[in-house]
Parts: C-alpha cells; sequence; structure tokens
C-alpha cells in the first residue's frame, strides 16, 4: 500500500505562534489534508489561542483567506498544502507545506522511469511540494542508472530547489537548454502544466498511482483546443474580463489594460469580478467570449464546462494580432513572457 502520510514541523509552528501571538487564528486546507486542519487546531488551542477552521475550497498558495480571517477575527492564518507564494499579505500566515514521509511510493518507480526515459539521458526534474523532501535522493538513484539529472532553482512564485507549481515552472525554464526532457513528479495536472511551457517531451511520474506517461499528445490536443478558441474569440464583439478577489491572483491593473487594448480594437469590454469562476456564475451574462486574468489553469481545465472561449491574456494577444502564435508556443502557453512589452 502506498504510504501518503504527511506531517508538519512542529518548531516551526510554535516558533510562528510566538512571534506572531495570535489570539485568533484561521486555519485553511485543501481537500485531502482536513485531517492535518484538525490536528493543527488542536496544536494552536494547547499553546493558547483560540483556533477555526475553514471549509471553503483553497486552491493554491495563491488563495489565502483574507477576507474570512478578518471575518471572524483572526489575526493569522494557517495554510496547509502549499509552499510560500505570496511576499506581502494583510495578516501573517503561517505556510505548512504537508510532505510526504515516505520515500517508498517514489523509490518503487525508480526501473519503470528509468526504462520510459530510454535514450533521454539529461534529465530535468521537477517537485511538487510534497515530494520535495525525496528530491535529492530520487535524482541521485537516477544518476546512479546512468542519467544526468539537473534541477533548477526557485524563482517566479517557488520557494525552493526543483519546485514547480501548476502556473509556475520557472525551475524547469531556467535549465531547459541543458536538458532532453522534463521529469515532473506529481500528477497529470502538473506534468501537463510543464509540457504546456516547453517543446521539449515531458514525463509524468505520479507516486500516487504508481503512473508513468509521456504528456505529449495531451499537450498537442490541448494546443489545438486552445487555438480553436483564440480563432473563436476573433468574432467575438462584447467581452468581459475576469478579476479574481483571491490575493495572489487579484490582476485588476492587467485587466484595465485588456480592457482598453480591447476598445481600442473596436470590442465592448468590461470587467468582472469574482471570487470563483464557475460556467454558474457567468450563465446569466450575455458576452460573447471571456479574459481569464485569475488562475491560468482555469483556461485550460475548465474550459470544456464553458460554452464560450475563456482566453488566457497572452492568447488575446494573439486574436488581436498583436503577437504571433508561434511566439506563444516557444515561450510556453502558461509564461505571460510577452505581455510586459504587448501591453502598454
Amino acid at each position: 500500500m502506498v504510504d501518503l502520510s504527511v506531517d508538519f514541523d512542529k518548531e516551526a509552528a510554535m516558533e510562528w505562534l510566538r512571534k506572531v501571538s495570535p489570539r485568533r487564528v484561521l486555519i485553511q486546507s485543501p481537500l485531502g489534508l482536513r485531517a492535518l486542519a484538525e490536528r493543527l487546531d488542536k496544536f494552536v488551542k494547547e499553546w493558547g489561542a483560540e483556533s477555526f477552521i475553514s471549509s471553503s475550497p483553497t486552491w493554491g498558495g495563491c488563495d489565502i483567506a483574507v477576507e474570512e480571517a478578518k471575518r471572524v477575527g483572526a489575526e493569522g492564518i494557517i495554510h496547509i498544502g502549499h509552499a510560500p507564494f505570496l511576499s506581502q499579505t494583510e495578516l501573517p500566515v503561517l505556510y505548512i507545506e504537508a510532505r510526504y514521509r515516505d520515500y517508498k511510493p517514489l523509490k518503487d518507480m525508480v526501473e519503470s522511469v528509468a526504462s520510459a526515459l530510454g535514450n533521454h539521458k539529461r534529465v530535468g526534474v521537477g517537485f511538487t511540494v510534497q515530494w520535495l523532501d525525496h528530491l535529492a535522493r530520487f535524482m541521485n538513484d537516477l544518476s546512479a542508472k546512468g542519467f544526468a539529472v539537473l534541477a533548477g532553482e526557485p524563482g517566479g512564485h517557488l520557494s525552493h530547489r526543483g519546485q514547480i507549481l501548476g502556473c509556475d515552472y520557472t525551475s524547469l525554464k531556467s535549465i531547459e537548454p541543458l536538458v532532453d526532457c522534463f521529469l515532473v513528479v506529481g500528477s497529470v495536472f502538473h506534468a501537463l502544466g510543464a509540457a504546456l511551457v516547453s517543446e521539449k517531451p515531458t514525463l509524468m511520474v505520479d507516486p500516487h498511482t504508481q503512473r508513468v506517461e509521456w504528456m505529449g499528445d495531451k499537450a498537442k490536443r490541448i494546443l489545438a483546443s486552445r487555438y480553436h478558441m483564440i480563432t473563436r474569440f476573433q468574432r467575438a464583439r462584447r467581452v468581459a474580463i475576469i478579476v479574481s478577489r483571491k490575493p495572489g491572483q487579484y490582476l485588476m491593473g492587467l485587466a484595465q489594460k485588456l480592457k482598453k487594448l480591447l476598445n481600442d480594437k473596436g470590442m465592448e469590454a468590461a470587467i468582472i469580478v469574482s471570487d470563483e469562476i464557475t460556467t454558474e456564475n457567468l450563465s446569466d451574462f450575455s458576452f460573447d467570449a471571456y479574459v481569464n486574468t485569475a488562475c491560468p489553469r482555469l483556461s485550460i481545465e475548465d474550459q470544456a464546462r464553458f460554452s464560450k472561449p475563456l482566453l488566457l491574456p497572452v492568447e488575446v494577444l494573439v486574436a488581436l494580432e498583436e503577437i504571433s502564435w508561434d511566439e506563444v508556443l516557444r515561450n510556453g502557453l502558461l509564461l505571460n513572457m510577452s505581455l510586459k512589452s504587448s501591453i502598454t
């Protein structure tokens, strides 16, 4: 049986509580880590603070429940399951990364991974934060099989060497010229994101399911679908730009620049502010298309649920012929490198 038990650093948690000295704490966690939230609730109470557990969904380190915490009078937030993402927050935040203790699920895959890699001898690795405690050991095991294994340094919103996020693959892009392929330890979600930021082949390694799979075909289908949505967007006349209220996704300045750009191109544009972007929340609007300035993965994973195009900002630039689709493919679909120079 795969051991996926997690733990938290009690000394670091105690140090944070002493430093912040909150009278009330809000604890938030994603599904799958609610048991750890209960343990932390007990830990905080034993330290001497009042504790509240949030059952609201949280999608990443960008999704800090600041407004919810302020509503219950919390003076600090414990956020479970993600590495530090935001450099500044309205309230003190302790990120509990909840790392997997057991290396065995990953060790058991070394042989199948080596077989799948074949002649891809120079390998760039990216790990989700839960598996990072085993990064060095896994790299050593692959090296013993004859592979040259590299892990990139953190950048962007990343906190650790070799870390990746569903929206940030800076560590992989930094070593892209040095490797034959990427190897992502996580899930299809994380590996597919890597395949969308580089033309280098990406191998998914999922210790949960013990699956090993190349992402090339899935990435090609996604890119074809995205280009189809771009062509549909070109027929739109009324467009809504969606801005997320989540602290790490709030990009009102970008939305306003996009609105001006669309207006200059003769299109009517409005800005919608939302905490959760769902088909139900948008169903009563009569816009022809939408622009997503929130989590970029919404446009990738959830587009099929929307009847109208839900474009990323960089895709809007392609639709308006400000940049080329080839340029996006070179830079990576999830990397908005072209935005700074193309939106003024």
